[in-house]
């Protein structure tokens, strides 16, 4: 019986991407047919909101260039970092365009994982560890989702307590 390939989407991004790439490395070490697919997806709603607030929508605002010099030397350290953790293995890289969080969700449809990091409040556990747009792609992933905290997680004692009158207590 052959052996499955396994897709997996790395969502890069700055201060997440070191960890992503090296969980990625975990879920494929050995497998020479498997796929990595390295995405970046620069965040413009920033740049939209204060536009907004500005009265610019309508008007001409300065293009972004379709691949800033920076996004691709991200792409580029991710995919050096994931070829020496791992060898052999396929690795494609995409800058993509759009809405951050419809982007990676769209790229996990065909993958079999999607790795994606904790860009919240890294201080404690809990939800408001995760980013806006890594909640809406957790929610609607359309594969198995890792989540990798970029730096050691805290303890377990950044957990709220139970509430007093909490039955289970």
């Amino acid at each position: 019986m052959a052996q499955s390939v396994k897709r997996v989407v790395v969502w890069v991004e700055p201060g997440t991407w070191e960890a992503c790439v090296t969980a990625a490395a975990d879920l494929v070490p050995g497998e020479p047919d498997a796929q990595v697919l390295l995405l970046y997806v620069p965040d413009d709603s920033e740049d939209l909101l204060r536009d907004a607030r500005e009265g610019l929508w309508g008007r001409r605002r300065q293009a972004r260039p379709v691949a800033a010099t920076e996004d691709l030397e991200l792409l580029a350290d991710a995919e050096a970092l994931l070829r020496e953790l791992v060898g052999d293995v396929a690795i494609t890289t995409q800058l993509g365009n759009g809405p951050v969080e419809r982007v990676v969700t769209a790229a996990s449809e065909n993958a079999d994982y999607l790795v994606v990091g904790r860009q919240g409040d890294l201080t404690r556990r809990g939800p408001t560890s995760l980013g806006k747009h890594t909640r809406f792609v957790i929610d609607h992933a359309q594969c198995r989702v890792v989540i990798v905290w970029p730096q050691p997680a805290p303890s377990a004692a950044t957990i709220p307590p139970l509430p007093s009158d909490d039955p289970r207590r």
